[in-house]
């Protein structure tokens, strides 16, 4: 069993500013409000069958809320 294996081709996630971390060490998505949670839910739903589109678009409007950046590592696309 090899237990020096070279690691070098290995790039991290490069972000600026305050990082955060899961309990294993992963960088994770900076905490979002509790309001931002509702009105991400509600945008990602407006369109979804059985909700009437007015009440959601007016619920969102509502819970309406300046979304926290998300940063992502842009030099490998989205599988």
């Amino acid at each position: 069993m090899e237990t020096n294996k070279d690691w070098s081709y290995v790039e991290a996630q490069v972000t600026k500013g305050k990082k955060h971390y899961d309990k294993d060490g992963w960088e994770i998505s900076p905490p979002i409000s509790d309001r931002e949670c509702i009105y991400r839910c509600l945008e990602n739903c407006i369109n979804l069958a059985g909700l009437d589109k007015k009440q959601v678009l007016r619920l969102a409007e509502e819970f309406k809320t300046k979304k926290t950046k998300f940063i992502r590592n842009e030099e490998y696309p989205v599988l």
